[in-house]
């Protein structure tokens, strides 16, 4: 009788040892994953909320919107369709890249100012509202450093 509960007993191991096995293959790398798209969700949304705040042509007087006051301004108070229209994710050995696209109809001011503004308005919005880091003027996300990319493109 007890050879047999020892047997039983080994079996029982070998077959959690397998589950466990399984779960730390699997685990890791859908959580890193999650890491990522959580990443895009944040640029998303802030890329989002620069351009819906573009798209009123209405200034608030907050240090957060200070970036995007400057282009507001420069095309006194013009509307302009601004629209996120792509976002994508590379991610690097040290680095995650994470590229912008928006697309604006009919403002005076030049392309590099609207990049340059919409980049640090985005960049400022990471760093003070989710868990990206700012440190040194570059960010970082998971110990990896983030590179913002906008590009602005007239339709």
């Amino acid at each position: 009788m007890s050879r047999r509960k020892a047997q039983t007993a080994i079996e029982s191991i070998f077959i959690i040892a397998i589950i466990l096995t399984g779960i730390l293959i699997i685990v890791p790398p859908y959580l890193n994953e999650n890491k990522n798209i959580s990443l895009v969700v944040y640029a998303r949304n802030s890329a989002s909320n620069a351009c819906t705040y573009l798209n009123t042509g209405v200034v608030i007087n907050e240090a957060d919107y200070t970036p995007l006051n400057v282009i507001i301004k420069a095309d006194t108070y013009t509307y302009h369709t601004f629209q996120l229209t792509s976002i994508s994710m590379n991610e690097l050995d040290s680095k995650i890249q994470v590229n912008i696209i928006i697309t604006y109809s009919g403002s005076a001011v030049p392309e590099t100012t609207l990049e340059t503004n919409i980049k640090q308005y985005i960049v400022n919005d990471l760093a003070s509202n989710t868990n990206v880091r700012l440190s040194g003027g570059k960010l970082y996300f998971g110990g990896k450093e983030v590179e913002i990319n906008v590009d602005v493109v007239r339709k």
